[in-house]
C-alpha cells in the first residue's frame, strides 16, 4: 500500500487501502511496494525484497504522475492512485495556506481563478488533450518549488512537522526522507552561534547574545550579519563538540579503540591536528560570554592559566552507513560531523579547540581573527584581539547534563579472574553512556541507570560485546528525602545557634552554627520533578567570619581558595545532607543557607577545622531530627510515564492491575473498528497511559504478558520523583 509521504498537518491524505503496484497491475492487497511523493507528484515503486538487495539494485522506479494524461477507466487502479494523489496535494497546499502567508496569497488567488472558471464555463474543465492536473487552478498555479519553499519556512518556524511514510528495515521510503532532511531542516547558517562559556575573567560581550533572529527565515537579522562570532560556521577558528564516544576494536588509535564523534561548529578540523580538550565538568566558577567587567569585583577567579590536555588527532574515519574506513588526510569543515581516532582522554560533552587561534594548526596566532577585520576600525581590531585572547584562554560549549540514576543493581563476575575484565568493560561503557554510573568497592560493584530497560541493555552488552556472564542482585530504587514546606512556611531554620562542644582524644572541639533550609523548586520541595542536589550558601555574617568579602557570592568563587575551616564547615553540612532521617536516602531539592557561625577556638587554626565540621554536621542532624518528629520529612520515589498497548477486551484487567500498583491512569485511547468493522475486535488495540511508581513495575513485562495472553507491550519513561504514598 502507498501513503502520503509529506503531509504538513500530519494527517493521512490517502486511503490506506489504495494499492499501487506498477500503476497498471496491483500487487496482493496490503503489500507495501512504494510511496507517493505529493510534493514532486511522483510515485516511487521499489523492487521486491528490497531489504536484501544492494544499494544499486534497490533503486526505486520513479513514475511522474503529472505525465499520466487522460486516465480512463481502462486503467482504474492507476486512475484511483492519481486522483488520490491530486486530492492529497490539494489538501497539502490548503494546510500550508493556514500557517504560511505567502502560500495563503497563492492559494486565495488560485481559489478565485477556480471560482471564475466555474462561473464562466458550464462544461467539464478537462479538455481532450489536457489533464486533471492542468485543469485545477490550485494544482496548476502553485509550483513544486513554491510548495518546497513554504515547507521549509514553516518547518524552520516550527509551525508544522512534515511526516513521511516508509519502512526503514525494508529500505522503503528512505530517499524522500533524506531529501527532506536536506531541503526542509535548518542548516548551520540558519541558526545562531551556540552559547559559550569562557574559562577566564577577560569576558567581552558576545554578539551571539545580541544577534536577533528572523522568526520567518530562522537566520540572523541584517543588523548583525557582519558580526561573525566564534561558533558561527563562517568564523575561521576551530570549535568542535564531542557528542558521542564509542569503542571499536581495531578502529580507534588508542588502546581501547576509542572513536570520538564530533561536530565542527566553526573552522576546520584536520587529521594530525593538535587539539586542546576542555571538559566543562572539570571547572567551577565559569564566566559566561556576555558578562561585564564588573564581574571581577565579586572575587571571581581567573583560570585562564589552567593547563588543558592537548592531544593529537590520529586520523579520521569515513562515515558511510555501517562502514568505517580510514580517511587519508581527512578534513572536516564547519557544519559537518566526523569520527576522530587517537584521542585517548576525550569523553562525551568535551569541547575541542586548536592549540592556536588560526584557521588550522599551522595557521599561527591571531591571523584568523585579523583577516576578518581588515576593513574595520581600530575598535573592531581591539575586539578581535579580545576574541583571540578568549580563544587562547579557553572557551567551551555547555556540555552534556545526564539525568540522575533512578535504579541500582549489584553485579559480580562468576570468578575472580573475570572481575578485572568486568571492571574494564564497565569503565568503557560508562564513557560511552554518561547516564550509567559505576561504583566499585573492594567487595562489591554497583551500576546505576535510568530504569529497568537501561540496566537490561547494559547487561546484554556485557554478554554480547565482552563475553561476560555476571550475577545480579535485586534492583534497588533510588529514593530521596526532602522537607515538606506546603503549610505556608517557605523556610525552616534552627532555633538559634546549635552548639557542639566535645573532647575527642583530649582535643576540645567546640562550635555553634545557625542555618536555614528552603526549597529549590517552585512546588516547595514536593512535586513530581527530577530531584536536584542540595546546595549550600553562605550569609554575609558567615563570609565575614571567615574573612571573605561580605558582598561576594559563593557561585562566583572557587572553593579551593577558601580557608581550611570554611572548607570543613561546608564538608560537614554536605555530608549530613547525604543521609536523611526517615530512611538512608540523600536529601534533595533543598538549599541550606549557613546564617551564622561562632567558636571559642577562633585563635586555634589546628582545631578549628575539625570543630567546624563537627558543629555543622550536628546542626543539620538536629534540624532534620526535629523535622522528622514533626512529620515534615517526605520520602520521594521515582515515577514513570507508562504507555501500554493492549487488546481492547483486556483493558479492564490492565486497569485493575495498574490501580493495585498505585498507578494513576491518565488516558485510555480505544482503537476504532475500522471500515465496516470487518475482522472483528480481537485484534483492535487500545493505548493506556498512566503514571506508576518505578518500584511497582519492576518485572512488569512478565505480568503484562500473563494478563494479555502475550499480546500486550509497554514502554516506560522516567518522569520525576514524587512523594511516596503510604
Amino acid at each position: 500500500t502507498t501513503n502520503d509521504s509529506s503531509n504538513s498537518n500530519s494527517r493521512n491524505c490517502l486511503d490506506p487501502d489504495i494499492v499501487a503496484g506498477t500503476l497498471s497491475e496491483p500487487p496482493p492487497h496490503g503489500e507495501f511496494v512504494g510511496v507517493l511523493d505529493i510534493v514532486h507528484m511522483r510515485a516511487l515503486i521499489y523492487p521486491p525484497n528490497a531489504e536484501g538487495l544492494t544499494m544499486e539494485e534497490a533503486v526505486p522506479t520513479v513514475v511522474d504522475l503529472r505525465k499520466m494524461a487522460n486516465v480512463t477507466s481502462e486503467n482504474a487502479n492507476a486512475s484511483q492512485v492519481l486522483n488520490a494523489a491530486l486530492e492529497a496535494r490539494r489538501e497539502l497546499i490548503a494546510a500550508l495556506a493556514n500557517v504560511d502567508e505567502d502560500m495563503e496569497d497563492l492559494y486565495l488567488e488560485a481559489m478565485m481563478m477556480e471560482e471564475e472558471e466555474n462561473e464562466g464555463s458550464s462544461h467539464d474543465n478537462t479538455t481532450a488533450n489536457g489533464t486533471i492536473y492542468q485543469s485545477c487552478p490550485i494544482l496548476n498555479t502553485v509550483s513544486t518549488s513554491q510548495i518546497q519553499s513554504s515547507l521549509r519556512r514553516t518547518t524552520l518556524s516550527r509551525s508544522i512537522m512534515p511526516t513521511f511514510c516508509g519502512a526503514a528495515l525494508r529500505g522503503l521510503g528512505v530517499e524522500p526522507l533524506l531529501d527532506a532532511v536536506a531541503g526542509y531542516l535548518p542548516c548551520p547558517l540558519d541558526r545562531l552561534p551556540p552559547s559559550l562559556k569562557l574559562l577566564g575573567n577577560s569576558a567581552a560581550a558576545s554578539s551571539s547574545s545580541k544577534s536577533k533572529k528572523n522568526p520567518k527565515s530562522g537566520s540572523m537579522s541584517s543588523e548583525h550579519e557582519s558580526e561573525i562570532t566564534l561558533g558561527h560556521p563562517l568564523h575561521p577558528s576551530t570549535l568542535a563538540y564531542v557528542f558521542k564516544v564509542l569503542h571499536m576494536k581495531g578502529r580507534g588509535g588508542s588502546g581501547d579503540g576509542r572513536v570520538a564523534f564530533a561536530r565542527v561548529y566553526s573552522g576546520t578540523l584536520k587529521a594530525r591536528d593538535s587539539v586542546r580538550v576542555i571538559s566543562p565538568s572539570s571547572f567551577d566558577g565559569m564566566t559566561s560570554l556576555g558578562g561585564s567587567d564588573d564581574d571581577d569585583t565579586h572575587g571571581k577567579k581567573s583560570i585562564s592559566n589552567t593547563k588543558h590536555p592537548v592531544e593529537r588527532i590520529g586520523g579520521m574515519l569515513e562515515l558511510s552507513g555501517g562502514k568505517f574506513d580510514n580517511l587519508q588526510d581527512g578534513v572536516c569543515l564547519s557544519g559537518d560531523v566526523c569520527a576522530l581516532v587517537g584521542l585517548k582522554g576525550v569523553v562525551t560533552g568535551d569541547t575541542l579547540l586548536l592549540t592556536s587561534a588560526g584557521v588550522s594548526s599551522g595557521g599561527g596566532d591571531k591571523s584568523g581573527y585579523k583577516s576578518t577585520n581588515k576593513s574595520k576600525s581600530n575598535n573592531n581590531n581591539k575586539t578581535s584581539d579580545v576574541n583571540w585572547k578568549q580563544y587562547m584562554d579557553g572557551v567551551h560549549l555547555a556540555g552534556l547534563t545526564s539525568p540522575k540514576p533512578v535504579l541500582t543493581i549489584r553485579v559480580e563476575a562468576n570468578s575472580s579472574s573475570e572481575q578485572s575484565r568486568l571492571s574494564a568493560a564497565l569503565s568503557l561503557l560508562s564513557v560511552e553512556d554518561p547516564s550509567l554510573v559505576v561504583e566499585e568497592t573492594p567487595t562489591t560493584t554497583l551500576i546505576s541507570g535510568l530504569g529497568e530497560l537501561h540496566m537490561e541493555i547494559v547487561l546484554d552488552r556485557l554478554r554480547r560485546e565482552f563475553g561476560l556472564e555476571v550475577r545480579t542482585g535485586k534492583p534497588a530504587v533510588a529514593y530521596r528525602e526532602t522537607v515538606d514546606l506546603k503549610d505556608g512556611e517557605g523556610t525552616v531554620e534552627t532555633d538559634g545557634f546549635v552548639e557542639y562542644d566535645r573532647a575527642v582524644g583530649g582535643v576540645r572541639l567546640q562550635g555553634a552554627v545557625r542555618l536555614r533550609l528552603s526549597s529549590r523548586i517552585s512546588s516547595n520541595g514536593v512535586g513530581c520533578v527530577p530531584p536536584e542536589e542540595p546546595v549550600v550558601t553562605l550569609s554575609r555574617e558567615t563570609r565575614a567570619y571567615f574573612g571573605l568579602d561580605p558582598k561576594g557570592s559563593s557561585e562566583d568563587e572557587s572553593e579551593h581558595k577558601y580557608p581550611p575551616s570554611l572548607k570543613a564547615l561546608l564538608s560537614g553540612v554536605r555530608g549530613s545532607l547525604k543521609r536523611g532521617r526517615v530512611g538512608p536516602y540523600p536529601l534533595a531539592n533543598l538549599e541550606c543557607r549557613i546564617l551564622d557561625v561562632d567558636s571559642e577556638l577562633s585563635n586555634s587554626p589546628e582545631t578549628l577545622p575539625g570543630a567546624m565540621r563537627a558543629a555543622a554536621a550536628n546542626a543539620v542532624t538536629t534540624l532534620l531530627e526535629t523535622l522528622a518528629k514533626d512529620g515534615r520529612l517526605v520520602v520521594l520515589e521515582p515515577k514513570m510515564n507508562v504507555e501500554i498497548s493492549v487488546p481492547r477486551e483486556k483493558v479492564g484487567f490492565v486497569l485493575s492491575d495498574l490501580t493495585a500498583r498505585r498507578g494513576v491512569v491518565d488516558d485510555v485511547a480505544m482503537g476504532d473498528d475500522g471500515a465496516g468493522g470487518s475482522g472483528g475486535s480481537d485484534h483492535i488495540k487500545a493505548m493506556v497511559k498512566a503514571e506508576v511508581p518505578l518500584v511497582e513495575i519492576l518485572g512488569y513485562a512478565n505480568s503484562l504478558r500473563s494478563l494479555t495472553g502475550g499480546e500486550g507491550a509497554f514502554s516506560a519513561e522516567y518522569k520525576g520523583h514524587a512523594p511516596k504514598e503510604g
